[in-house]
């Protein structure tokens, strides 16, 4: 680093928990470097991919995610007048910071059967669920231990598992928003998260800032959070699964392939260029 630092004693403190590793560690610097240190803790947006966040001695997968200041000694207070709060802060032009920097766990890729993610990115992986009734139509069911056919005012219901699947791609400097406005309402045109081909939609993505240093003038530099968010519907019957584009129908009975002519209802896509950042 070209920052001069010193760790302080009693540093680090480190957790271990469900959540993965974190820990504090705690530095003394000068007091007017606080900005270089923080480029080199939190590192640059605009040289993404050659250096970002520090990484915590030991462990490949934990990273500086957050950083503090305060005067080391007070009592090493410049004498000033501020009459205003906006025409300058308290300075230490002698003195020395107490830098805290927390670090946390953040995999650079949770799922080894996901999308490939860029080298300096991280990609976490989170799913949930849900379900939906369908009603389908009694035409076509008989009993299985009486080959008569059903009651025509039978109602018949299918429970349908919907699995959530939720992946979050950080520290991107440029996001693909074409590709994410393309592909928003497509299905997988092939095995994506192991779901089959015609399984998952895409539904959309959030996209939040994440600030890099630059805090010296102007409007700090940032990279971008991207959350995408997938449902998959299969709907398995024998040893096949159904998806987004099949309906039920009662002649022949069973799940079927929905076309318009021009096409299915949902286009199929492939979502590697949701992962592929944007020519800057």
């Amino acid at each position: 680093m070209s920052v001069s630092f010193q760790e302080l004693a009693g540093s680090p403190v480190e957790h271990y928990d469900l959540d993965g590793f974190r820990a504090e560690r705690q530095f003394l610097i000068a007091w007017n470097d606080r900005d270089a240190f923080a480029n080199e803790v939190l590192g640059i947006a605009v040289e993404h991919g050659g250096r970002t966040w520090a990484g915590y001695p030991g462990k490949s997968s934990v990273f500086a995610i957050r950083l503090r200041y305060e005067p080391f000694d007070p009592n090493s207070l410049d004498v000033q007048a501020l009459p205003e709060l906006t025409s300058g802060l308290n300075r230490y032009t002698d003195g020395f910071a107490k830098a805290t920097v927390e670090y946390r766990t953040v995999n650079p890729r949770d799922r080894a059967d996901g999308p490939e993610n860029e080298a300096g990115t991280h990609l976490t992986y989170r799913m949930s669920f849900a379900t939906i009734d369908q009603p389908i139509t009694p035409r076509g069911w008989s009993w299985a231990d009486n080959p008569a056919a059903v009651p025509d005012d039978l109602e018949l219901v299918k429970t349908i598992p919907l699995t959530e699947h939720r992946l979050t791609w950080q520290q991107v400097v440029n996001p693909p928003w074409d590709a994410i406005r393309r592909l928003q309402g497509t299905v997988n045109a092939t095995e994506f998260l192991g779901c089959p081909p015609g399984t998952l939609l895409f539904e959309g993505a959030e996209a939040n800032k994440l600030f890099r240093s630059g805090f010296e003038a102007g409007a700090s530099e940032f990279c971008w959070q991207i959350v995408y968010l997938f449902r998959e519907k299969a709907i398995k019957q024998g040893s096949l699964a159904y998806g987004w584009n099949h309906a039920y129908r009662d002649d022949p009975p069973g799940w079927a392939e929905l076309t318009a002519g021009s096409g299915p209802l949902y286009d199929l896509a492939d979502f590697a260029p949701l992962f592929r950042s944007a020519t800057a």
